[in-house]
């Protein structure tokens, strides 16, 4: 899909792309693309790069993203603000790509164990980091939750455990364990952009969602 073809959905202040070949189309069309401030055509121009830490060496630092400026100088009639250009498999303000932050997720929502799941990354992050993108993930849930009912119904929550005695049935498939907030938000993820009519094979479900609702997943 060409991007310029649905520029009026972009968010103003990111734009966000499924590939690098996609971000540069749009980047060949700039010229002829209005600034998503002030809607004037002609002005804008590439202005630098987003650096952030490399999630393989804490010491390096790597490209991010890339700002865009709407030209007020000279004779451009732009706005004089600026705005970012995205691949989808970052999130802002985040050390990890979305690859691993989905694999992270999934892990510690079925086995309940975030340091074990975190380890598994074999990440440079420090033992704090599960922790911290764990409250990330738990308050952006009804952001997240809210986007993916835009695009698909979610399936139903499973029942909360009842008998007549007051007692766990384990062995009774209509007596399933209930379904924690976090894991319904993964399945709905997973329904939505896995098996669902939005699905796209070359992204994980984290940057299909950033893709499809021009937005950070948190």
């Amino acid at each position: 899909m060409l991007f310029g073809a649905v520029i009026r959905a972009f968010n103003v202040k990111v734009w966000i792309f499924a590939s690098q070949q996609q971000r540069d189309q749009q980047l060949a069309l700039l010229k002829c693309t209005p600034c998503p401030h002030c809607k004037h055509t002609g002005a804008l121009n590439r202005h630098g790069v987003l650096r952030g830490y490399d999630q393989q060496n804490f010491r390096n630092k790597t490209v991010r993203a890339l700002r865009i400026f709407c030209s007020n100088r000279a004779a451009h009639q732009g706005c004089g603000r600026t705005f970012s250009l995205w691949l989808a498999d970052k999130v802002k303000r985040l050390f990890l790509d979305t690859q691993p932050l989905w694999d992270f997720l999934l892990q510690a929502t079925t086995s309940g164990n975030k340091s074990r799941a975190f380890d598994q990354l074999d990440s440079a992050m420090s033992a704090s980091a599960p922790w911290r993108i764990w409250r990330r993930f738990l308050k952006a849930q009804s952001k997240i939750r809210t986007a993916l009912s835009a695009l698909a119904a979610p399936s139903a929550l499973a029942a909360p455990l009842q008998s007549t005695h007051g007692c766990r049935a384990p062995d009774d498939p209509e007596h399933a364990p209930p379904e924690t907030p976090e894991a319904a938000t993964i399945n709905h993820l997973k329904e939505v952009f896995q098996n669902g009519s939005v699905t796209d094979a070359t992204l994980d479900p984290i940057a299909a969602f950033q893709v499809q609702t021009q937005s950070f997943f948190f």
